[in-house]
């Protein structure tokens, strides 16, 4: 049976400002499966991903939907059994903290799919949205300028539905 190990965690936070009304942040995890493998390496394949995004409430919601894997054993934070409120809790202290010095960078990334109502709003706020094939499905990819970098969040409020990998990617980070 394989589990998913989660190595390493950064977040990053916006304070509130004109456009968002509360602060607002971004976390990513870097992970992978326990049997996938680099093969020239035989190290454990991993990759960053955003996982959670949104407001505090938002971000400790989605841990906790998060949480539930560990209680079946298929999410093992840095490669060990935890309980599902020590993983909360573990968000928590990453949302609480105040991450000075982040590194790497996150950027919106919106691919969400062909039917997804969420298409159908970036239409209206006249985004620029393309149709592409992911993994054999249809995806949208909804592109977003930096000065519409804060509409990510207007995604994650309105279609809760949507994880934090179909709205933003980050980059720059080191890997374990």
């Amino acid at each position: 049976m394989s589990y998913r190990i989660e190595y390493q965690w950064a977040i990053y936070r916006l304070p509130a400002s004109a456009t968002l009304l509360e602060p607002r942040f971004v976390v990513a995890v870097e992970g992978g499966d326990n049997n996938v493998r680099v093969a020239r390496t035989g190290k454990r394949a991993r990759s960053w991903d955003v996982c959670m995004i949104g407001t505090a409430h938002q971000v400790l919601k989605q841990a906790v939907y998060f949480a539930g894997a560990c209680e079946g054993g298929s999410l093992k934070p840095s490669g060990r059994n935890a309980s599902p409120e020590a993983y909360v809790r573990r968000i928590r202290r990453l949302v609480e903290a105040d991450p000075s010095n982040p590194v790497g960078t996150w950027y919106p990334h919106i691919q969400i799919p062909e039917q997804h109502p969420g298409v159908a709003h970036a239409r209206q706020l006249g985004l620029a949205a393309e149709t592409e094939v992911s993994y054999g499905q249809k995806r949208v990819r909804v592109d977003l300028t930096q000065a519409q970098r804060d509409l990510v969040f207007d995604f994650v409020d309105r279609f809760p539905d949507l994880m934090g990998w179909h709205l933003a990617k980050v980059c720059g980070l080191p890997s374990s």
